[in-house]
């Protein structure tokens, strides 16, 4: 059993599958709208098309409505919903507030926080400023830098396999590998930059207050600042694979797609705010602090979006449990209507199971805890600066790596969408030619 895939395409088709079952060059269409049309091998392969063959189907393939030469099969995509202009201004006045907000939590968190959070301009202060250049510090920001570039490589080329013969087409989960490599590279961007700036500026304030120092701790906060738009992409990708096409039975609650110009709008001011200087405390740490906690939407966005699905294997309280009668139907109401982007999803949805999104919700919300932590490690126990740094950096490592691990599964899922639904097309093909090729024998 085999897929052909055509990598071109003509408009946005949000990731779904542009897959179909072999048919060896032989045209089989409008078998419950799964078969694609395939007339002209010759012109796909010079696309990109990969063939494939399987045993048990190339009788079939010969014989099963050859003289159907009509694809009726409705277009795989999913609407975009356009983005109207009061929108944008709404969501510039919260991404506004989301700044503001974040400048505001961490002094007034506690007594701790107003001692601490103590702001600089980048302009440092002998007697406030402290910045730490051991190799606690330094060295932990490299060791998480090398992982988060592994976990980046591993979102981008997340690979699935299916013991069944299927060639995957990774397509469908292209946009979600793109966005989430490149928030966990914009992460090893931000830890490289400050073990960098940590080892290199060693030397007090005076080092501290010079151009090359603030641009390389502009570099390390504003890729955290930056990373709140990737992350909310991602989260916006996920909804409108697998909320915003899917039918309401099949779904929880709506929140409606946010469209990537948001996300970069977001990203790219919080990130702005960084470069003036506005994220930036005497205590140079505070400032990652800060820049985490503008990532407060896009991370409830994120988590909120997986929440919103109703999943095959959930367990009553946190979750959504897809309706039993939906679970044990061979052939969906969707994919029976035409509506193959729903079809898809439904496959997709049965892929993703329920430890990772646990993993996903809990590193998503594991850094939290880092903003009063911090403070009270200072003001409360005699602990190094370096071995404080340590155990934080400690707990980013975790937070971080099941964020790449549950994204990473995702993508995986994404890959296997219409899946069934071309085993089943094939299935009756096979069958089709097995009865044509029956009957030509018995005419014989």
């Amino acid at each position: 059993m085999c897929l052909v895939t055509d990598t071109q395409t003509t408009k946005r088709e949000a990731n779904l599958p542009q897959t179909r079952p072999c048919n060896n060059g032989n045209n089989d269409t409008n078998i419950n709208n799964n078969i694609y049309n395939n007339n002209n091998v010759k012109n796909n392969s010079e696309h990109g098309v990969n063939y494939c063959s399987h045993p048990n189907n190339q009788h079939a393939g010969n014989h099963a409505n050859t003289n159907d030469t009509t694809n009726n099969s409705p277009n795989v995509s999913t609407t975009i919903p356009s983005l109207k202009l009061s929108t944008i201004i709404l969501w510039s006045i919260l991404t506004y507030i989301s700044k503001e907000f974040s400048l505001f939590l961490p002094r007034f968190q506690s007594k701790a926080g107003a001692k601490i959070f103590i702001s600089a301009s980048y302009n440092y202060d002998d007697d406030l400023s402290f910045f730490d250049d051991t190799i606690l510090t330094w060295g932990t920001d490299y060791a998480i830098c090398i992982i988060m570039l592994f976990a980046s490589y591993q979102c981008f080329n997340a690979t699935t396999n299916y013991s069944k013969g299927i060639l995957l087409d990774r397509s469908k989960s292209k946009s979600l590998r793109i966005k989430s490599s490149l928030l966990f590279f914009s992460y090893a961007i931000s830890v490289f930059a400050g073990g960098y700036a940590h080892y290199t500026f060693t030397e007090g304030t005076d080092q501290r207050n010079t151009t090359p120092f603030r641009i390389w701790w502009t570099i390390c906060v504003g890729s955290v600042t930056a990373a709140g738009g990737f992350m909310g992409s991602c989260a916006s990708e996920i909804y409108l694979l697998l909320n915003h096409s899917q039918s309401s039975d099949r779904v929880r609650f709506r929140m409606g797609y946010m469209h990537d110009f948001l996300w970069v709008i977001y990203g790219g001011f919080l990130t702005y705010v960084c470069i003036m200087g506005e994220i930036s405390y005497q205590r140079p740490a505070c400032d990652i602090f800060v820049a985490g906690t503008s990532q407060f939407i896009p991370t409830v966005y994120c988590v909120l979006t997986v929440l919103s699905v109703r999943w095959t294997d959930a367990k009553k309280g946190l979750e959504g449990q897809l309706q039993l009668q939906l679970q044990s139907q061979l052939i969906t109401p969707e994919e029976q209507n035409g509506d193959r982007a729903a079809a898809f999803a439904a496959d997709a949805v049965k892929e993703i199971h329920r430890g990772y999104r646990y993993m996903l919700y809990i590193g998503f919300f594991l850094n939290a805890p880092l903003l009063p932590t911090y403070p009270a490690f200072i003001q409360y126990t005699s602990l190094s600066l370096g071995m404080v740094n340590a155990i934080l950096h400690s707990n980013l490592t975790i937070a971080w790596g099941m964020q790449a691990w549950s994204l990473r599964h995702i993508c995986q899922a994404l890959n296997l969408m219409g899946v069934e639904q071309n085993e089943r097309a094939l299935v009756q093909v096979q069958a089709r030619g097995s009865q044509e090729h029956a009957e030509e024998k018995k005419d014989q």
